[in-house]
């Protein structure tokens, strides 16, 4: 690089720009020649340009006559693929980072904090200012927008993936600082985006704002209702049929913390939660890696196999769940296993 540009140095600076003007208008025409899709040379794509569909899903005992079915092609087809393209490689290693935040309203006079029923609102809003002012030609941090389960959350991703270099690492905070400014941005004054596993009183009296409409048919909860929910039919599918294949309500327990004020029956019984909402409502920061080929996805899953059960300890922040404090042993993803688990015996 430096005698490429010692060769250049003694070259007037208009020549420069001439040069370069030049070589981006052969580059152009060389992509119209080709007739390659719109977006290659011109704009580059990423992450969120896809949604989550809208379309109806099966219920659960519709489902049942198709899934001997969908096991046996399904494996076969992974096979296939799998053959098809083991021997593919890529020239780089691509990565990103997904951040879950709790839309939270805060109201100054009744010292109260409810989680902000607003979610898919708010997407849309960031969707539409992404698409009008984000930087969609790879050259500038831009990011992409996407709903998660609950009503009141929503996660945040780089629009283009990191890469393997050294300078890749200086991007993550930057992007990181970019999403909450642009999130904060389209928020009221009252509210707040909250990065914390689990919001403490969910499903405890008055915790909602707007207030979550009555109605349980998907989730049955006795304090969870469907509102709670994001309005896409894969997430009401989703809850609805896994309390169908368990044959029971959600069954989530966690640990009361004892103290020497806590009573022998209710530290026996624990925190007692019955709706998917307390394990998929959990926000967290995910590492997605798209590994250049499947031997170094096999080295990379080997180290964060290992490595992710002492960062989950490291970073545990839940002392509280569904209003009393919890056991300070109990890891804050804990409460999702057990709502798509089957019951004992089952």
């Amino acid at each position: 690089g430096t005698q490429f540009a010692s060769m250049l140095s003694p070259v007037p600076r208009p020549v420069h720009l001439k040069l370069f003007l030049g070589i981006a208008a052969l580059l152009l025409s060389a992509c119209e020649a080709a007739r390659l899709p719109p977006h290659i040379g011109r704009v580059r794509g990423g992450a969120g340009e896809q949604q989550l569909s809208k379309d109806e899903m099966f219920a659960f005992d519709e489902a049942l006559p198709w899934l001997s079915y969908v096991r046996e092609h399904g494996v076969q087809q992974f096979v296939a693929m799998f053959h098809d393209n083991k021997a593919l490689t890529s020239d780089e290693l691509l990565w990103g980072d997904e951040i879950e935040y709790h839309l939270v309203r805060l109201d100054e006079k009744q010292k109260t904090a409810k989680v902000a029923l607003r979610a898919e609102e708010v997407l849309e809003v960031l969707r539409q200012k992404e698409h009008q002012f984000g930087r969609r030609d790879g050259f500038g941090e831009a990011c992409s927008w996407h709903p998660e389960y609950g009503a009141w959350m929503v996660e945040g991703t780089p629009r283009v993936p990191y890469g393997g270099y050294t300078a890749d690492l200086r991007r993550v905070e930057h992007n990181m600082r970019l999403r909450r400014k642009r999130l904060a941005a389209v928020l009221r004054p009252d509210e707040r985006a909250i990065t914390m596993p689990a919001f403490p009183t969910l499903g405890v009296g008055d915790f909602a704002e707007p207030a979550a409409a009555a109605g349980n048919d998907a989730t049955l909860s006795a304090s969870a209702p469907d509102a709670l929910i994001t309005p896409l039919p894969r997430f009401h599918a989703l809850t609805r049929n896994i309390r169908l294949r368990r044959g029971s309500k959600v069954d989530i327990r966690a640990p009361l913390l004892r103290d020497a004020k806590t009573d022998a029956a209710e530290l026996a019984r624990g925190i007692e939660m019955d709706a998917m909402a307390y394990g998929m409502g959990c926000c967290c920061l995910q590492v997605t890696f798209q590994a250049r080929d499947i031997d170094e996805s096999r080295h990379l899953y080997d180290h964060l196999a290992v490595l992710a059960p002492v960062m989950l300890a490291l970073t545990a922040a839940t002392p509280v769940l569904h209003g009393p404090p919890i056991s300070p042993q109990l890891s804050p993803y804990l409460p999702i296993s057990p709502h798509i688990s089957r019951p004992e015996g089952g």
